[in-house]
């Protein structure tokens, strides 16, 4: 393991190349201009860019405080996609691009932190590459995607990648162990639940409720796949997902039933194949052991988990295209 040096304040675990990076650009005081932080959700991308700003601007004798005041820090500024919002506009990167351009509040570096940046429209990233081409002195702009191939090949030429990669289940699970006083089968469910992503891990720790929930809508889906036709699935359906709007919680929470159901079927794949203590839902090992049964031989049970991740693949194709969340999940319905 990477040794990360304590004289910063950086989450406690998970993503060490990029803090032992990050940590040098602060030892020699040579921030980049730009900075993109490249992995999948949830690995801790944002965190880290927090504390990066904070680190930094602590080096110029200017005290900021811990992230959830970071509303407060006048010269750190944040863009993301609004509630009913499908892409970032032009008009809002221009706002965000003129913000920095100010004076700063503290005489330290101006940040600014662009979450969900795969979703910039085509006119913001021309916008946003124009400033790039022209970096402002103590001005730093960081970009966040899960995929960088995302961003066009002009502005990642511009910046610093960072990659997050996830954290091994068995460093999860000595963490939580360690730190929070889990009991080893705890630990082991939270820790290959969360694959890779320790603050997951730790949040369904600390709020057993949320936990509890998650779990309900694994069954549920488990329920889904055992169900024997259409009328029954729809049924489930209606008490995993109600919402038959259009909004950005409606697609999210749709996205994240499509994830859940991605995951069943990786462990279903994965008992078949005698490596169950690799699955992702460890406390569901009874239910997914009944819909193995459920088929003929296990050749029958890998061609339908297959099949199921194909559906869903193309549930979440239909879903970026902004099909109606409602409508994507009730064709999933009809042909899983």
């Amino acid at each position: 393991m990477i040794e990360i040096d304590t004289k910063y304040n950086w989450p406690k675990i998970g993503n060490e190349k990029a803090i032992a990076f990050l940590s040098s650009v602060l030892d020699n005081s040579s921030p980049a201009s730009t900075y993109i932080f490249n992995g999948r959700g949830n690995l801790g991308k944002s965190t880290i860019a927090l504390a990066f700003a904070r680190n930094l601007q602590n080096l110029e004798k200017v005290k900021v405080e811990e992230e959830e005041n970071e509303t407060l820090n006048p010269d750190l500024h944040i863009l993301e996609r609004g509630p009913e919002e499908k892409s970032i506009s032009i008009e809002a990167v221009r706002e965000f691009i003129k913000t920095l351009s100010l004076g700063s509040f503290l005489n330290s570096y101006k940040i600014g932190i662009i979450k969900e940046a795969s979703y910039l429209s085509e006119e913001a990233k021309s916008a946003l590459l124009k400033t790039l081409e022209e970096p402002r002195s103590k001005v730093i702009m960081i970009l966040l995607v899960d995929d960088i191939s995302d961003l066009p090949a002009t502005i990642i030429s511009r910046a610093q990648v960072l990659y997050f990669e996830p954290v091994s289940s068995e460093i999860v699970y000595d963490y939580l162990i360690d730190n929070y006083g889990a009991n080893r089968s705890q630990a082991k469910d939270l820790a290959n639940l969360c694959l890779g992503r320790p603050l997951e891990a730790i949040a369904y720790l600390e709020n057993p409720e949320k936990y509890k929930n998650y779990l309900g809508k694994a069954e549920l889906w488990l329920d889904f796949c055992l169900a024997k036709n259409v009328n029954n699935r729809l049924e489930i359906l209606d008490n995993l997902f109600k919402d038959k709007t259009w909004s950005k919680e409606a697609r999210d929470s749709a996205e994240s039933l499509i994830f859940l159901g991605e995951g069943l079927a990786r462990d279903l794949m994965l008992l078949v194949l005698d490596q169950a203590n690799l699955m992702q839902h460890l406390a569901l090992s009874d239910k997914l052991i009944t819909l193995k049964t459920n088929f003929n031989n296990s050749d029958e049970a890998i061609i339908q988990a297959l099949n199921w991740l194909k559906l869903l693949a193309q549930a979440r194709e239909y879903l970026e295209g902004s099909v109606n969340p409602r409508l994507v999940l009730e064709q999933v319905a009809i042909n899983y």
